[in-house]
């Protein structure tokens, strides 16, 4: 009896150690099986690409623009409310001097707003030079319902005990 079960008890470990001696000797069948050419052996690299500096006959690298500009709204589907107010942001940079701007309008929200596209085109001048924005900025107003709140309820209770009747002989009545 004790034979059956001792067998049982190791047959984990026998597994485990016939798997690692399988997959060693998968490993070593399969290094066997590979080829003997240069590539194999690491004395010998072949050579892929050749790197030559200082003969680059690509295009050159474009200049920078003297002035970028950008348009956003930080929100693009606000509440709609009666006193309601979007911000849409506008950025200036220019490259020269490298002394970018920024400048942030207030859009109060109109009812014609509600459910449509609203698009701000910005559109930035210093001197002679303009920048204006490469896509508008947007944004559309939305009815949203207030958030219902739920109340916790507030009574709070006591706990008394009562005393059960007994019908036993021997019965133990609680003690406060």
């Amino acid at each position: 009896m004790w034979l059956h079960r001792f067998n049982y008890d190791r047959l984990p470990l026998l597994c485990k150690c016939s798997g690692v001696v399988l997959l060693m000797l998968s490993m070593v069948f399969i290094v066997s099986c590979g080829s003997a050419t240069s590539q194999n052996a690491p004395g010998t690299p072949v050579a892929t690409i050749t790197i030559r500096f200082g003969q680059f006959s690509g295009s050159p690298t474009p200049d920078l623009n003297g002035f970028y500009c950008g348009g956003w709204a930080t929100n693009t589907t606000p509440p709609y409310s009666m006193n309601g107010i979007e911000y849409i942001y506008g950025k200036f940079t220019q490259t020269v001097q490298g002394n970018p701007g920024i400048a942030v309008f207030a859009i109060p929200l109109r009812p014609s707003a509600i459910n449509h596209l609203v698009q701000i085109q910005i559109t930035f001048s210093s001197g002679s030079q303009t920048c204006t924005i490469p896509s508008a900025a947007y944004f559309t107003a939305v009815v949203a319902s207030p958030t219902a709140t739920t109340a916790s309820p507030t009574t709070t209770s006591t706990p008394s005990v009562t005393p059960t009747p007994c019908h036993r002989k021997k019965c133990m009545t609680p003690t406060p």
